[in-house]
């Protein structure tokens, strides 16, 4: 498969993902699964809420979207940008451009994230999903 297409298939992908996405409200679909951490041991993963966030986001509603997950709505701007660049001008291997130290950090404030929202205790109650 050449290079072009690859990229035209993972464009037409993402769009109807999130046009999936805009349309169905994941916690009223009945068909998207809830989190298995979250079922299996009553905590929060870092990514908990983040298919509400990013319908909320595909919906224009950015206070809702913060509210059921704030990484995401931080995070996915910069991962869009990123992928488009890829996409577009191939100028980015991510493997090659991102220190790793970079990475490191990330995945420290993933991890820091998950453990803050799992704390019951104001002010960490507020980046807990509401409703989960």
């Amino acid at each position: 498969m050449s290079p072009g297409l690859k990229n035209l298939t993972a464009v037409a992908l993402i769009g109807a993902a999130a046009f999936f996405l805009w349309m169905v409200h994941p916690a009223e679909s009945g068909f998207i699964p809830r989190c298995p951490m979250l079922q299996v041991t009553g905590l929060y993963c870092p990514g908990c809420g983040s298919l509400r966030s990013i319908h909320y986001l595909l919906q224009g509603e950015l206070t809702q979207a913060w509210a059921m997950n704030p990484l995401v709505v931080l995070l996915l701007p910069v991962l869009m940008v990123l992928a488009a660049a890829e996409l577009l001008f191939r100028r980015y291997d991510l493997s090659h451009r991102i220190p790793v130290r970079v990475i490191w950090i990330l995945l420290a404030v993933y991890i820091l994230f998950g453990i803050l929202r799992n704390i019951p205790v104001h002010p960490f109650t507020l980046l807990a999903p509401p409703g989960l």
